[in-house]
């Protein structure tokens, strides 16, 4: 299993921010299993997917 990774003042905030800091990790990952399930779904359907290996402009300028 993995662990979530927490900032190191984690155990100082109130629960209100510790709720807030979990949420927004959850909706991360959740989002990042909907992406992948997507993806998932179109190789099963029978479409070869094409991923992009440069995301930002300026890692294709150093890449040049």
């Amino acid at each position: 299993m993995a662990t979530v990774k927490t900032p190191k003042s984690f155990n100082k905030m109130n629960l209100d921010e510790q709720e807030a800091y979990l949420v927004k990790k959850y909706k991360e990952a959740d989002a990042v299993l909907t992406e992948l399930a997507k993806m998932l779904a179109k190789v099963r359907g029978g479409q070869r997917l094409q991923i992009k290996e440069v995301e930002r402009p300026d890692e294709a300028i150093l890449k040049q």
